[in-house]
């Protein structure tokens, strides 16, 4: 795909962060392209990676989920195979939604669901404390969301 997206390309993701599961057709129509053309479109962009993937947002509210984390972590050794090895091992906890590799005080910053305190503690203890590079964990609970969002300002 050529390096620039130009203007139906731009409109084309718009649409699309606003909603994935818009049919081909209907998005044909907005852009004021022909289904086939669109499709060939959406699949360029698609090919060169300007959209990564389709997913559905759930309530994590309504699954149970009633604590959201925010948790910095400190590592106790910083070479490469102690983060390597971080990170392997925060790739299996699927309770840790978004992994952040920062700078400052902390090295990595978490955002983790739980059902509840009890559930929080099992995932600290169990799963986060146990991995051998961590030195120190600073956990900040979610007292409201304000803004939360995926779209990009294109």
């Amino acid at each position: 795909m050529k390096e620039r997206l130009d203007k139906s390309d731009r409109q084309i993701l718009k649409l699309l962060q606003q909603d994935g599961r818009i049919s081909n057709a209907d998005l044909a129509r907005k852009i004021g392209l022909s289904p086939p053309s669109m499709l060939q479109r959406v699949r360029k962009l698609e090919t060169a990676g300007y959209v990564k993937g389709y997913s559905t947002r759930l309530n994590a509210e309504k699954l149970g989920f009633t604590l959201d984390v925010i948790a910095m972590i400190s590592l106790s050794m910083h070479q490469d195979q102690p983060i390597d090895q971080f990170i392997e091992n925060i790739l299996e906890v699927p309770e840790v939604l978004a992994c952040y590799h920062v700078s400052g005080d902390y090295d990595f910053m978490l955002r983790i669901v739980a059902k509840d305190m009890h559930d929080y503690e099992r995932i600290l203890k169990e799963r986060l404390a146990s991995i051998k590079a961590v030195g120190k964990i600073h956990s900040c609970f979610v007292l409201n969301v304000n803004k939360e969002t995926e779209v990009l300002p294109i």
